[in-house]
This record gives C-alpha cells, sequence and structure tokens, in this order.
C-alpha cells in the first residue's frame, strides 16, 4: 500500500514537471524529432504557430498564419485540432494543455 502512495506522487510530481505549462508559450524543443516539420500551437499569439524546420535547429521559427488561397480577404487563426490555419468565423478557442 505505501509502495502504491509513493508511486502516486511520484507519478503525480512527474506530470507536474514535465506536463504542459498553460502559461507558457508552448514553444517547442527542435532538437526532438516528433516536433520537426509539424506546426505547434503558439499559446501566446494564435495568429502564430511555432515551426522547426530541422532537427537541432537552434530556436523554432513563429510562423504567421497566412490569409486563406481563395480571394477572401479573411485573415486566418491557428488551429490546434486540425494543425492548420482557418478563417477565424470558424476559429475556436481551445484551453491550452487541453
Amino acid at each position: 500500500m505505501k509502495a502504491a502512495l509513493v508511486l502516486l506522487c511520484l507519478a503525480l510530481f512527474m506530470a507536474a514537471v514535465y506536463g504542459c505549462n498553460p502559461d507558457g508559450n508552448n514553444k517547442p524543443d527542435c532538437t526532438n524529432s516528433t516536433n520537426v516539420e509539424v506546426r505547434i500551437r503558439n499559446f501566446w499569439d494564435p495568429t502564430h504557430y511555432w515551426w522547426c524546420a530541422s532537427l537541432g535547429s537552434q530556436d523554432p521559427e513563429a510562423k504567421i498564419c497566412e490569409p486563406p488561397t481563395d480571394d477572401s480577404e479573411e485573415t486566418t487563426g491557428f488551429d490546434p485540432t486540425s494543425k492548420s490555419c482557418i478563417p477565424w468565423s470558424q476559429w475556436k478557442y481551445i484551453t491550452p494543455c487541453a
């Protein structure tokens, strides 16, 4: 029983230390291969997303969401679900670390 309690406390501590930080900007580590060439949500700016161009690159780039390719002038925001930039009329706020 004591071992289970210790393991539970350890798991909660690890989740708190290595888990998602909703107050951070979610800037990825470009030395991690899972972050390379993947659009990653910027928690502080919904008009931008993070981009690691290559493995081991120093810092990720903050890329701006471009307007749609059709002739509309509507601006776009980054949607973390689809990992793409979508028109503001379709964009919904999703809590960081949800």
